[in-house]
């Protein structure tokens, strides 16, 4: 198999350019993997659960490791073991537990006890005590056999949970008629309102929902959910999993579909009507479809070509792959910490020529990818999010952690999120120096397309600033173009965000050069900055220095300037204008400023 960076020889198989990667291997020991563990797999499953209560049985670290799934935090219980349990059993402490947890909670119609791996060291036998607690107090008390070390990622603990769920929850009450028209969904995890948006479409096609597997998962509904007509699975892994095993006991068909994108939310209401013999009612679909376009078709624009690589968890590979193609976007890295066969098939089929497939992926290997292939933008979890922003990458959190990315509505929230990553001026104006290996003939140089500074950072020369769709465009700010016409503008910040400094602290300035209908960044330009108040020759001097530095630039925005900065700058020819805003809106109101003037600007202003 291609592979298109270094490896060790162990890593081969799992990572390539065509194929298939291997996968459901244990992590090479020493390694640094993007993984969790079993018992984290397990509460990723399962803390959606509304209606039992949720017992760690092991240390408190591991309680506190478990209850923040999805960025939201949930309520568990613990038995808190020390040495001296390790050392003498827990089996009395976890009764205890259990009664108090619920007197604590007396409405909850279930207890769910994780084992972890200082209760599956010593053996204790939590099954049995589970047993003997649910016949003493009249309610299930289930274990979830999710010690970390049993199993090789946190993939076998969402095995485990879904198996937990089948054996004790689903179809509990008693047989019964199907419900018409009603369905359950296996694999949704209610991420920010994608199941709202999900539920609406289903509701115009005239179905409801009996259970959700686990995003609105009770006991009750769980019970009933053999009941459904149709299991549609939106996660890859557990949702399949369940969906057969229900198919082997009840007898319910299923459908794998996504959400995840216009084309694939209208093919995933195409395949749901034919299995109800029911037509899609196509003029509502088309035109929610065609909405959504239009709405996301200036986003579209700005991500047209754009490079983005994928490493999140397996259950969304495939639908997001599709996704941000239909954004525009070249997919060129896919992977997943604990995929299976059938997620990277599926996701391999998304996938253009030449796209790195990746299986357990660690931070060296992500590293050397990113440094070599520099895509616009990662997508990817908790983990990867700080090592995207060292690098200088663009980065989107998935699951989400903002708005709903599910159905019409919610390819909508994707474009404009990403477009808005990419438009961010961080990433558009510094690139960490120490980061970018240029090639060999240009390494210890200062030529070529970037210009090295004193502060540590490299900045494109003459790249084009796109904060916004022709937002700098002159036609639309000034009503005309400014012509053959180039000048300066110097902008005094600290941070290359905002305006945030004042003109006589200020060491370094960000100059940006205005030609016709652009407006592009050329330099960061390190200058002398004043040490006191503006009195004496001496400091008069000093701002006449400054104001030399920058002699070439027509104007100078910055937070503050004293008024003898002004008269200086005015005699120089120089205008000074005190903004505080961002970069990009600093440079909008000067150009308006500049329109009104008609290009005759001496006078020093606040805006």
């Amino acid at each position: 198999m291609e592979i298109p960076i270094d490896v060790i020889p162990e890593r081969v198989g799992q990572l390539g350019l065509v194929g298939l990667p291997a996968c459901d291997q244990r992590t090479i020991p020493g390694i640094i993997s993007q993984r969790a563990c079993v018992l984290y797999g397990a509460r990723w499953m399962l803390a959606p659960v509304r209606d039992v209560i949720h017992l760690i049985h092991g240390p408190v670290g591991c309680a506190y490791y478990s209850e923040t799934v999805r960025k939201k935090r949930y309520q568990v219980f613990s038995t808190a073991l020390d040495e001296m349990d390790i050392v003498f059993g827990a089996g009395q402490k976890l009764e205890t537990a259990i009664r108090e947890s619920l007197s604590l909670r007396p409405g909850s119609s279930a207890v769910l006890v994780y084992t972890t791996c200082a209760a599956g060291l010593i053996g204790e036998d939590v099954p049995a005590i589970c047993k003997r607690m649910s016949a003493t107090l009249g309610r299930p008390v289930v274990p979830v056999n999710c010690p970390g070390f049993c199993g090789v990622s946190q993939g076998d603990g969402h095995d485990v949970a879904a198996a937990v769920l089948l054996e004790h929850f689903i179809g509990r009450e008693p047989a019964g008629t199907y419900f018409e028209n009603h369905v359950n969904i296996l694999g949704e995890f209610d991420v920010q309102g994608d199941l709202k948006e999900i539920e609406h479409l289903l509701q115009r096609m005239g179905l409801n929902l009996i259970c959700v597997v686990s995003g609105r998962a009770t006991v009750e509904n769980m019970a009933r959910a053999h009941r459904a007509k149709l299991n549609i699975v939106h996660c890859g892994r557990t949702g399949r999993w369940l969906a057969r095993k229900m198919k082997e006991r009840f007898g319910i068909p299923w459908r794998k579909v996504s959400f995840f994108g216009v084309e694939e939310t209208v093919a995933a209401l195409q395949t749901i009507a034919t299995f109800f013999n029911r037509s899609v009612e196509s003029e509502w679909v088309e035109r929610e479809a065609e909405a959504a376009r239009q709405k996301a078709a200036p986003y579209l624009k700005l991500l047209a070509g754009k490079r983005v690589a994928l490493f999140f968890g397996a259950s969304r590979m495939g639908s997001m792959a599709r996704a941000f193609k239909e954004l525009g976007m070249e997919v060129v890295l896919c992977g997943s910490q604990f995929g299976c066969r059938e997620d990277y098939a599926e996701s391999r089929r998304c996938l253009g020529k030449g796209a790195l497939m990746i299986d357990d992926a660690n931070q060296r290997e992500l590293e050397e990818f990113f440094y070599r292939f520099r895509p616009d933008l990662l997508v990817g979890g908790t983990r990867e999010k700080f090592m995207a922003h060292k690098i200088g990458i663009p980065f989107l959190i998935f699951p989400q952690e903002t708005s709903p990315y599910a159905g019409f509505n919610g390819f909508v929230n994707l474009a404009r999120e990403v477009a808005a990553l990419l438009r961010a001026p961080v990433w558009r104006l510094m690139i960490p120096a120490n980061l970018v290996e240029p090639p060999a003939s240009e390494q210890g140089s200062t030529s070529g397309d970037f210009l090295a500074t004193d502060n540590g950072f490299l900045l494109a020369k003459e790249e084009e600033i796109i904060m916004n769709p022709g937002s700098y465009a002159m036609t639309e700010i000034i009503g005309r173009s400014l012509g053959p016409e180039t000048f300066k503008v110097a902008v005094a910040t600290r941070d290359g965000l905002r305006v945030n400094e004042h003109f006589g602290r200020a060491d370094s300035f960000m100059i940006f050069t205005l030609q016709g209908n652009k407006v592009k960044k050329a330099e960061f330009r390190e200058i002398s900055c004043l040490t006191g108040p503006c009195a004496g020759d001496e400091h008069k001097d000093a701002i006449v220095k400054m104001l030399e530095q920058l002699a070439d630039c027509r104007a100078v925005i910055c937070l503050k300037a004293g008024q003898c900065v002004q008269e200086k700058a005015r005699q120089k020819g120089i205008l000074i204008l005190e903004i505080n805003d961002t970069i990009s809106d600093a440079l909008k109101e000067y150009l308006r400023y500049y329109a009104e003037k008609g290009g005759d600007m001496n006078e020093g202003t606040n805006l």
